[in-house]
Order: structure tokens, then C-alpha cells, then sequence
């Protein structure tokens, strides 16, 4: 249903604050937890490879790796690349033209480095202009391997922030949209945003592996408490933190989880998906109500453009979750925004006329951001300052609380 709009500065005799009992909901109504395929596009052999993963992930349409599963997707793009791996450059006028109308509806969201041969300030920038050019804009930044335009200083070994630097870029890849940066950081842990749990990790089938990934794990979180700064982000298990490139522009940095059991290097492959992605990890991620940024490569296939059995029952199966409205499966840029706004969302509650009106300030995206009330017929919802012409009203979820959200509009994806 819909809840009524109020025009903002009611009259004030008519207004007075209120300790509603309202709360925001962990993630949008109905789900309980939210996780994204984020799939760096190493090794993609050609255009046509690249394009049928999007279309079996993104679409129902019969495709060359099975049914679509028609989830909500995003893939990665990089630039300079050997002749052998798909990339932007090496990519002909057609399948660059489809490159950009992805990047357009959402379905690619990530900037895998500028790639291996990108060793200059001028390749980003050829990069950039590009893109610019065609109407393109990107929010988040992947390091690479070891290409020299990353920004990890440590485990990904870059000097793309690095001033002075022949590859120096972040001022101009900052300033063209990158708001979130990974820089080499993967946990082992199931679901972000929830603290650190090291629950659901050991595979019976696999005891002694598994074992050593859980100790593995913890002894992160140990070196973390003590300080160590490579291994910061597991002392809270925060899905992303602000944070600052060596060159001073602030960004957001977050934390990618593979949940294999044998280490986050293992199973990172289409081929692999099926030993991560199990309906034990995917109760796990339920019952903690956390948030997942998936590490993978979905072009890594042992035979191009084939899945195996256990990696389209996985895919199904997160397919399952998702349509049943347990796990909301997004694209990784989506999802961070969800959280940004999460974790810096701030709201007031009045009553006006009968109704309980919240007024949120959030600084991007809301798409999804729902609120426990007791009554969603008398709530009316305004967003830094615009009331919300459509607010759904949300029947009672597993925690017995009725609520109020605004509608989650899934991307649109184009023809290819």
C-alpha cells in the first residue's frame, strides 16, 4: 500500500515530536540479508563470454550456460589488457557500444584497475575521457593483481595514488565519480556489517581445510586487535569505513567476502561457485542478517561458456533465495550505497495531523530503505526535504513489526 503525502513545516500547532517506536530495518523489506556477486573479469577470453554471464545472471532468457536466473547483476571492466583477455580496448566497436550501455543501466558497476598495461597517467586518462564522453559513469574501484594503476599499497602493490607516480591518477579517477574502493581485503567470514562470527566455516566433508581456514581467520582478527593495519578491517568485519588514498582524496573502502572453506583464494571461479555459494552459507548469511560483497571471477571457466552442476545449482539456488524475498541479490555499487546510507542515515519522527511523519537526511541513494512503525497507514515519509509520493506499507516480517519502505526499482537491463 501507499501512505499519504505531507507537505514539509506543517503548521506548528499541529506538530509536535513525538518517541515513536520507530526503527530502520536492517535491509529492504522483505529481506533479511543482501549479498553481491562481485566478479572481477580476469581471464574473460572474448566478448561473447563476457556478455552471455550477463545475460544467463541478469535475464530468464535461454542462454549458452542455461536458463537465466534473473537476478540483479553487476560485472567489472578494465581497459589495457594483453590481446588474449577481454577488456574495453582490445573489444571492437560493437561489443564497446554494449560495454557502455551496460555500464548506463547499472550492469557493469565496477572499474577493475585500467589493467596490466596501463602504466601511465595519460592511459587513465584516455580511459576516463572515453567514458565521460559517452554518457558513462562509474562509484566503484577494484584493484587488480598487481597492475601498477592500483591503490592498495600493500597487498595489491599500486602507485595509482601515489603523487608524482608515472601511473598517478586518483585525483582524476576520484574526481570522474569513485566514491568506493577495494584494495585487496577478503574474509573468510559470512556476512558483513554484523561483527566479526566465525560461524558456518567448517565443512564436515572437509575437516582439516576448513579447520585451517577458521584458525586462519581468527588469527586476523587477533592481529587486527593488536593493531596491525593490513588486517584492520576484520577486527569489526564492517562491510565498508571511510577512508583516504595515499594522495589525501577520501573515499570508502570495503571488504569482500569468499566463504570457501578451503581460504578466500580457493573456489573464486564460475567453476568454484558451487563450493561457495550452499544453502549452509546462505542460512548462515539469513540468520546473521548480514551483507555479503561476493569475491569471484566469473570468467574463469575450465570450458568457455559452460557451467558445471554444482555451479548452476548454486546459481539457482541464490536465484530461489532471492525471488522468495529471503536474500536481496544486487549489484556491488547498489549495495554499498544501501549500507552508506544505513550507517549515515539520520531521521526525526513527528506527529502532524494524526499521522507520524519521519524526515530523513541521508547523503545517497534510499532506494530501499525501510523503517519499522507500528501503523505504515499512518506514517508519511520525506527525504531531505521532498515528501515521497510513493512509500509502500509492508505487512509484519519475522520480527512481528509491520513497516514502511521506499520502493527497491530494479535496474533495467538493455538488449545485447
Amino acid at each position: 500500500m501507499e501512505s499519504d503525502v505531507v507537505v514539509d513545516a506543517p503548521p506548528a500547532a499541529r506538530t509536535r515530536a513525538v518517541a515513536a517506536d520507530v526503527s530502520l530495518r536492517p535491509w529492504p523489506y522483505p529481506y533479511r540479508a543482501a549479498l553481491a556477486i562481485c566478479s572481477d573479469l580476469d581471464e574473460t577470453p572474448a566478448p561473447d563470454d563476457y556478455f552471455e554471464m550477463v545475460r544467463f545472471l541478469s535475464s530468464t532468457d535461454a542462454t549458452a550456460l542455461g536458463r537465466g536466473v534473473g537476478l540483479e547483476v553487476g560485472n567489472s571492466i578494465y581497459f589495457d589488457m594483453p590481446p588474449d583477455q577481454f577488456s574495453y580496448w582490445n573489444a571492437d566497436d560493437a561489443a564497446r557500444d554494449r560495454i557502455r550501455a551496460l555500464i548506463r543501466s547499472g550492469h557493469i558497476d565496477c572499474l577493475h584497475s585500467f589493467g596490466d598495461r596501463a602504466t601511465t597517467r595519460a592511459h587513465a586518462a584516455r580511459a576516463l575521457d572515453d567514458l565521460a564522453r559517452h554518457g558513462c559513469t562509474l562509484k566503484v574501484w577494484i584493484d587488480h593483481a598487481v597492475a601498477p594503476s592500483n591503490f592498495g599499497a600493500d597487498i595489491m602493490r599500486g602507485f595509482g595514488d601515489v603523487a608524482g607516480s608515472p601511473v598517478y591518477h586518483a585525483d582524476l579517477t576520484c574526481a570522474f565519480g569513485i566514491e568506493y574502493v577495494w584494495r585487496g581485503r577478503v574474509t573468510s567470514v559470512i556476512g558483513q556489517g554484523v561483527g566479526p562470527r566465525l560461524g558456518g566455516l567448517v565443512n564436515a566433508a572437509h575437516p582439516l581445510s576448513s579447520g585451517l581456514t577458521v584458525a586462519k581467520e581468527a588469527a586476523k582478527a587477533w592481529l587486527a586487535r593488536g593493531g596491525s593495519v593490513k588486517y584492520a578491517p576484520h577486527k569489526t568485519n564492517a562491510i565498508l569505513w571511510r577512508s583516504q588514498l595515499r594522495s589525501g582524496q577520501p573515499v570508502w573502502e570495503f571488504l569482500r567476502s569468499n566463504p570457501s572453506w578451503a581460504g578466500v583464494s580457493a573456489h573464486d571461479t564460475a567453476d568454484g561457485f558451487g563450493e561457495v555459494v550452499t544453502d549452509a552459507m546462505l542460512d548462515r548469511l539469513l540468520a546473521v542478517q548480514g551483507g555479503c560483497v561476493l569475491y569471484t571471477h566469473l570468467g574463469k571457466m575450465r570450458q568457455a561458456k559452460t557451467l558445471t552442476s554444482s555451479s548452476r545449482q548454486a546459481f539457482e539456488r541464490l536465484a530461489a533465495r532471492a525471488h522468495g524475498g529471503d536474500v536481496l541479490v544486487t549489484t556491488t555499487r547498489r549495495l554499498l550505497d544501501f549500507c552508506r546510507s544505513r550507517q549515515e542515515a539520520a531521521w526525526t519522527v513527528t506527529h502532524e495531523d494524526g499521522a507520524h511523519v519521519i524526515r530523513v537526511t541521508a547523503p545517497s541513494a534510499v532506494d530501499g530503505l525501510s523503517f519499522y512503525v507500528d501503523d505504515p497507514a499512518r506514517v508519511r515519509l520525506i527525504v531531505n526535504g521532498a515528501p515521497m509520493s510513493h512509500v509502500e506499507g509492508n505487512p509484519p516480517d519475522r520480527t512481528g513489526r509491520a513497516s514502511v519502505s521506499i520502493p527497491w526499482r530494479r535496474l533495467t537491463l538493455p538488449a545485447l
